[in-house]
């Protein structure tokens, strides 16, 4: 009787190798890139960080939005827009009044005001960011994008020191209820300032549970 030879097992520990080492690889690209083409990654808020990116948080007062927020960012380099000013892409969760949470995508901006910056030190160079609520779920059911936010100001390290543009009352009621669209909302109303400090998701948070007491 002729015995057949076992079947091979799959070589799962060569493959998770090899799955390893091409995350390496991407890693180590994106990591090459930054040093060379955004070296201020590194240096965002007056520091060094091992890994190129910052997350911060803040809390913002806006009476005509019905009270108090707290917002977190997260960013790194958009590494796809080498132009002349510095380009960040990531995302941030807004948490309201009345203890909604909305997750948005990030994009902004940081530099001079005539553009063609570049370097390591951000400290007094401009920042802009855009937040948008892109998230999958609103994008299969076709859900408006709001809120739309803004904040405009300057890295004054180790804080991001930025104002909402009056987006805050383009989004949200006096109940702090999200408005559907903006086209009845004034486009520039009161106009909230809001401190960005450096830390993590936990701080961010505890103000959200302070907020909604």
């Amino acid at each position: 009787m002729t015995t057949l030879p076992a079947p091979r097992k799959p070589r799962r520990i060569g493959d998770l190798v090899r799955l390893l080492l091409v995350f390496l690889l991407i890693g180590a690209v994106f990591m090459g890139g930054a040093v060379l083409f955004a070296p201020w990654a590194f240096y965002m808020g007056g520091r060094f960080h091992t890994i190129p990116q910052w997350q911060g948080w803040g809390r913002l007062h806006s009476n005509s939005g019905g009270g108090d927020y707290a917002l977190y960012v997260w960013f790194r380099p958009d590494s796809g827009r080498l132009r002349g000013l510095v380009y960040v892409t990531g995302n941030a969760v807004l948490c309201t009044p009345r203890g909604e949470k909305f997750v948005l995508n990030l994009g902004g901006t940081f530099g001079k005001p005539d553009g063609g910056w570049r370097g390591r030190d951000l400290n007094g160079k401009n920042a802009n960011f855009y937040m948008f609520n892109r998230t999958v779920s609103h994008i299969l059911n076709g859900a408006s994008p709001r809120p739309e936010l803004k904040l405009h100001g300057k890295w004054n390290n180790p804080d991001l020191v930025v104002d909402d543009d009056s987006s805050i009352q383009r989004n949200f009621d006096r109940d702090a209820r999200l408005y559907p669209d903006a086209k009845n909302r004034p486009y520039l109303g009161e106009v909230s300032p809001i401190t960005l400090h450096e830390g993590g998701k936990s701080d961010f948070e505890a103000a959200c549970k302070n907020i909604y007491r």
